[in-house]
């Protein structure tokens, strides 16, 4: 069987890894020319929108999948007269849209932080009035990495803060007093089997996820995130890996956002988990049973942004696992991760610095 990717990033790249070691073929199409997933997969280059590339793409394939969300929906369910797309592109229409993802889990009883949809500064203004501040300003559609946000602490910030929307469609939500952050990673297959991950445990700086803890054992949390998870999963007969990002603090969970395809947070599965989100997601699109993520050993996973670091051979003990995606660097690019397991042991000082450095 041939698994299409429509993206050929890291994701699909360590996708590709995953679908070799399950016996399966893959092929990513991108209109990059050297992308990460080139490394583990062939690439067909050029643009869906060419009808002579999408013709391909179909007729080599059995079954499409995608590594990022933001891809046109027409587009998918174009794809879709062909093969079978999971996810399904109906799923990814609002997903695209924090305000459609915002009122669908409010429909199925998921805490939200209080949101409201804005269209002009004047609108901005009587909204924050009233809900009071800080608040978080969103472009609603296209915001990854803290990109398309900003945080309003006083209403003097209003015309910077609808000036850097650059009149892009906006939501403005309630700021959450929160402890932390955290992920959980469920798949579904198309048989309606469903499987949760333990919860991870997230930092963030400048927006950017830099370290994950893993796993977080809070049986509380893991119900409630599941039963969210399960709700949402099924609503969508969703088929895949879905990642939900939730905060935490005395309020017990409140949702985020999703991410309707496998996610950095877990990048650590691969070695932390007897079956990782890849695995889990190839299982589930293919309609193969899906494996129990049972957990190896705890972990730790650090993002290397902007710049790699020096590292040398010494620097890794056994249970260290690093992953160069081959990006140019670039301010505040994720161009790979390092997983640690049994975290709980001691650790090079070299790797000590960067964790340090991502929770700065």
């Amino acid at each position: 069987m041939k698994i299409g990717i429509v993206g050929a990033g890291q994701l699909a790249q360590l996708l590709a890894h995953s679908a070799y070691q399950l016996g399966l073929e893959t092929l990513c199409v991108t209109e990059e020319i050297s992308p990460p997933a080139g490394k583990n997969s062939p690439l067909l280059i050029g643009s869906l929108e060419e009808a002579n590339i999408m013709q391909e793409f179909v007729a080599s394939c059995d079954v499409l999948t995608i590594e990022n969300e933001n891809i046109e929906v027409g587009l998918l369910q174009q794809l879709e007269q062909y093969k079978p797309v999971y996810p399904a592109p109906n799923v990814l229409k609002f997903a695209q849209d924090r305000l459609l993802e915002k009122q669908t889990l409010q429909q199925l009883n998921i805490p939200v932080p209080d949101f409201f949809d804005v269209g002009s500064e004047h609108e901005l203004r009587h909204v924050l009035l009233s809900m009071g501040l800080p608040a978080v300003l969103k472009t609603r559609r296209f915001g990854y990495d803290g990109k398309g946000q900003f945080l309003i602490e006083s209403l003097e910030q209003i015309p910077e803060a609808w000036q850097a929307m650059k009149a892009e469609p906006a939501i403005v939500e309630k700021w959450i007093e929160f402890d932390y952050e955290l992920s959980l990673l469920a798949a579904r297959n198309k048989q309606g089997e469903i499987i949760f991950y333990p919860l991870i445990k997230n930092t963030h700086q400048k927006g950017i996820l830099r370290l994950c803890e893993f796993p977080l054992r809070d049986s509380i949390l893991q119900k409630q995130a599941e039963s969210y998870a399960r709700s949402l999963l099924e609503h969508c007969k969703y088929v895949g890996v879905l990642a939900f990002e939730f905060f935490a603090g005395s309020f017990g969970l409140m949702a985020n956002e999703i991410a309707p395809r496998v996610h950095n947070s877990g990048h650590l599965t691969l070695e932390a988990t007897r079956a990782s989100q890849f695995e889990n997601h190839l299982r589930a699109i293919c309609g193969m049973p899906l494996v129990e993520p049972e957990v190896i050993a705890p972990s730790l996973m650090i993002n290397i942004i902007g710049n790699w670091p020096k590292l040398k051979i010494s620097d890794f003990n056994p249970g260290i696992h690093v992953y160069k995606y081959g990006k140019k660097a670039r301010e505040n690019r994720k161009l790979g991760h390092i997983t640690v397991l049994d975290s709980h042991k001691t650790l090079p000082e070299v790797l000590i610095e960067l964790i340090e450095a991502a929770q700065r």
